[in-house]
């Protein structure tokens, strides 16, 4: 009889199916190689059962692993030794060299120097604003001036052409100058 078409692993390990089970069983009563091979399979399946449950390890060391680790001084070249010790000379540093404590502030102290600051501040803009508006005041009075100037000449000049003409007419109508 053949027996390759049982799958004995997938019987002892109860993965088939109840009618292909049952098949199985009836061979396995009937040939000797296959009672053994699964005598065999059971014992092991017992044999691994009794042993305990480890952590699959994640990397095996070998001994040349020895030769690449990094030895006690590289450690000190690593960039977070040397981040780590810029930071704790910092502190140090910072402990020994402490800037001097200031004095308490007086409040009114300031507050008298910014009032004062201010008053003068606003001295200073008065007088630049009251020197533009003189400026402003002389430059506007000189073109009024100015202006005065040229509209009493336009006058007078207007006065002087009214009197040419009325002496014109006074002398047409009064016959002197008639010939």
């Amino acid at each position: 009889m053949i027996c390759t078409s049982y799958d004995w692993k997938a019987y002892a390990l109860g993965e088939l199916d109840a009618g292909d089970r049952h098949q199985a069983e009836e061979h396995a009563a009937a040939c000797r190689s296959c009672r053994e091979e699964l005598a065999t399979l059971r014992l092991t399946l017992d044999a691994l059962s009794t042993l305990r449950e480890e952590e699959i390890p994640r990397r095996i060391a070998f001994v040349s692993d020895k030769v690449f680790e990094p030895r006690w001084w590289q450690g000190l070249l690593r960039p977070s030794f040397a981040a780590a010790s810029v930071i704790a000379a910092a502190i140090l540093i910072h402990a020994f060299v402490r800037p001097a404590v200031a004095p308490p502030i007086d409040g009114a102290a300031i507050e008298s120097r910014i009032e004062s600051e201010v008053s003068k501040r606003i001295d200073a803009a008065l007088q630049r604003q009251a020197q533009e508006n003189a400026k402003l005041l002389a430059a506007t009075e000189q073109r009024f001036a100015e202006q005065r100037q040229a509209d009493l000449a336009t006058a007078g000049y207007n006065i002087d052409l009214l009197r040419k003409q009325l002496n014109n007419m006074y002398a047409l109508n009064t016959g002197a100058g008639i010939r």
